[in-house]
């Protein structure tokens, strides 16, 4: 995720290893790669990791056998966020699991032409550019426009064909149904705001909410957040350098993922995952965050894509 100010509507290596490394925050030795778990002694904690295991093996049982593989998980104590949330939609482990191929190249692909089209309309001038197809919201200067209003004025072309929005509706569902197997939970509602974001190192930040790279918590920056997922669009290394996504653990520990095509990060969005996006160096970076929600009140319902499609028919 990149920016603290994205309008609601009514926020690469690849291969599975080194895919998430721990370490100490500062000095100290070089990262290295971490099991999914770590060290569980109490009868508490042997309980959970008992059902970990059992949770995330039917998930795993459940998908092809190319991805079973690439899936890595990390185990962390739950806060107290989901406390006053409906009980079967309260996540039974806390943490993150990290998928790699999740989406195909073809998927990425009509995700990634999505986000060009609809980012050629407008463009933030301090690094991040936003556009979100549920509300409509664009990064224009320092400022958001719709891009449904810049259509409708302008006469062009739609951003995306029936056929990309229809890939984009199915993985929003597929990640829904991740996130409940990894987490085990149900009743999970897609929130807002759920964006593309794009990271471009040749533009320095211009305001405060440019400023993506400071530790932040999902429950706080986005109140309706219960579960996050990050799609990433871009590979580190080929198409930019800096730019990895940072969970800020303690005592100063970190847990890095590096962002690759068609990986998903999924975690639970409270405490036990603060996090951050280390200052991209080179190039740009782009990524989908989809958000889900315990709430009702929060959710953006059925029809979520209902102002892109009617953009087609104009």
């Amino acid at each position: 995720k990149s920016m603290a100010r994205v309008p609601r509507s009514s926020s690469a290596n690849k291969g599975a290893q080194g895919l998430i490394h721990s370490g100490p925050s500062k000095g100290g030795a070089s990262p290295s790669p971490r099991g999914a778990l770590g060290t569980l002694s109490t009868p508490r904690a042997l309980a959970v990791s008992a059902a970990v295991f059992l949770l995330v093996g039917l998930y795993l049982a459940r998908l092809p056998l190319e991805r079973r593989a690439s899936v890595l998980r990390s185990h962390r104590p739950c806060s107290d966020a989901y406390a006053q949330m409906p009980a079967a939609c309260q996540p039974r482990v806390c943490g993150s699991a990290v998928i790699d191929n999740f989406a195909s190249p073809t998927e990425v692909s009509a995700l990634r032409a999505i986000a060009s089209a609809g980012m050629a309309h407008g463009g933030g001038t301090g690094g991040p550019t936003v556009l979100d197809l549920v509300s409509g919201a664009l990064s224009l200067g320092e400022q958001f426009i719709s891009i449904y209003s810049k259509l409708n004025s302008s006469g062009a072309a739609p951003i995306a064909s029936e056929q990309q929005l229809r890939v984009y509706e199915l993985l929003v569902q597929r990640v829904r149904e991740t996130a409940s197997g990894l987490f085990g939970a149900s009743g999970l509602e897609l929130a807002s705001p759920t964006f593309w974001s794009r990271l471009d190192a040749a533009q320095p930040p211009r305001t405060t909410h440019d400023q993506y790279w400071h530790p932040h918590l999902d429950t706080e920056q986005y109140q309706s957040f219960t579960y996050t997922a990050l799609l990433y669009l871009s590979d580190h290394g080929s198409d930019f350098t800096g730019g990895l996504f940072e969970f800020v653990d303690e005592p100063k520990e970190r847990r890095t993922v590096l962002p690759a095509k068609g990986r998903l990060l999924v975690f639970t969005s409270g405490a036990e995952n603060k996090h951050r996006v280390t200052r991209l160096r080179t190039g740009e970076r782009l990524a989908l965050t989809i958000p889900f929600t315990c709430d009702p009140a929060a959710a953006v319902g059925p029809g979520w894509l209902g102002e892109a499609r009617a953009s087609l028919r104009r």
